[in-house]
């Protein structure tokens, strides 16, 4: 399968190799124009500060009408911004980084 920039996932190593495809990917925008992004951010990734400005205009409308008519029926609410649920990496969490360095320590001894 080729992809935009004419690079396989077979060329990963020889042709292109991992450090180059970590850049790649440690740079791209994080927006929704990155498929990367849309993956990790599957229920907010189009919420962008266009959408903030527009339900902040929304709600002050709401409010304003809400006012306009006395006060009468239910007080507008805001928008809420969709929520990711957050992610729990194996990086973040020191007790995994602790038993990780004692598994290469155990590899490296087997290897002597």
């Amino acid at each position: 399968m080729m992809t935009k920039l004419g690079v396989t996932v077979s060329d990963i190593g020889p042709g292109f190799p991992w450090t180059d495809f970590r850049d790649f990917v440690s740079n791209l925008p994080p927006s929704g124009e990155s498929a990367l992004y849309r993956a990790q951010n599957p229920k907010s990734w189009w919420w962008t500060p266009d959408m903030d400005f527009t339900a902040a205009v929304l709600v002050s409308l709401q409010w304003a009408n809400w006012q306009r008519g006395g006060g009468r029926g239910e007080k507008p609410k805001p928008v809420k911004r969709p929520k990711e649920k957050p992610r729990v990496g194996v990086r973040s969490d020191p007790k995994s980084a602790a038993d990780l360095a004692a598994k290469k320590q155990k590899l490296l001894e087997r290897r002597l």
